[in-house]
């Protein structure tokens, strides 16, 4: 049995020697837990304590090569789950007490309300400026020196090519055109669902919106900055325009 388990942080539990924590029993104490079961002989719960000794709680993005391939997509399903339960434990339209009423819903028990964990839907793009050149920006709140992408949430009314619009417009000022998708993933940090695109840029000149971003520039394929790591769907867009050079 594996036991994928996080604090509030969104952190996973490991072993000291980086590895998720198996065996018939939880390392800590679940009792008072919701406990998920999980495909790959995994179960995972909600723990809102320190770390006990010889592990410790790993920021999951960061712990994600540690995890063998056949835990890293359910990890991610439990960290939204466990989230979900976290935090949803009174009902927002009575107040009364949630139960779980399916593996992955609850209802209050007061007004019958049921409610599933929230996916919020967020769009990433790669800018492309003929056939040798990307958009690349490093964020305020990125965990690291790399450069990444444009990227932002979904607003009501709005469709995900808007959004793709509206995101550049807002962080860089410039106009693109060509906008196509390219693949979607689900991205726990902690509850959202990423939509990448392609687009070409049309016209403008990079003016970027301070609170968001610290710096932003065009990138030779030759000449890259530190990008993003796998598994995120912004190395997946940059992995493909670097293999994919004739199709842009």
């Amino acid at each position: 049995m594996h036991w994928l388990i996080f604090n509030p942080k969104n952190e996973i539990l490991l072993t000291s020697n980086g590895d998720v924590p198996c065996g018939d029993n939880a390392p800590v104490d679940a009792a008072q837990n919701h406990i998920f079961d999980l495909a790959n002989n995994c179960k995972a719960f909600y723990y809102n304590n320190p770390a006990p000794q010889d592990y410790t709680f790993e920021w999951l993005r960061k712990a994600y090569h540690k995890l063998p391939n056949d835990l890293r997509e359910t990890a991610f399903k439990a960290s939204e789950l466990v989230y979900f339960d976290s935090y949803l434990n009174f009902c927002p339209k009575c107040g009364g007490k949630m139960e779980y009423s399916s593996p992955i819903s609850k209802k209050c028990v007061s007004c019958g309300n049921e409610i599933w964990p929230r996916i919020n839907p967020a769009i990433i793009v790669l800018i492309y400026r003929g056939k040798d050149e990307i958009l690349l920006s490093h964020a305020l709140n990125f965990h690291g020196t790399f450069y990444g992408l444009t990227a932002g949430f979904l607003e009501t009314g709005e469709s995900l090519e808007q959004c793709v619009v509206r995101e550049v417009m807002e962080e860089t000022s410039l106009k693109i055109k060509n906008i196509r998708y390219f693949a979607s993933q689900p991205w726990p940090y902690p509850s959202q669902e990423m939509f990448g695109f392609f687009a070409e840029y049309e016209s403008g000149e990079i003016h970027i919106q301070e609170e968001e971003l610290s710096d932003c520039r065009w990138y030779n394929r030759n000449a890259l900055p530190e990008i993003p790591p796998h598994p995120s769907m912004a190395r997946k867009l940059i992995d493909y325009w670097l293999d994919h050079r004739d199709e842009f």
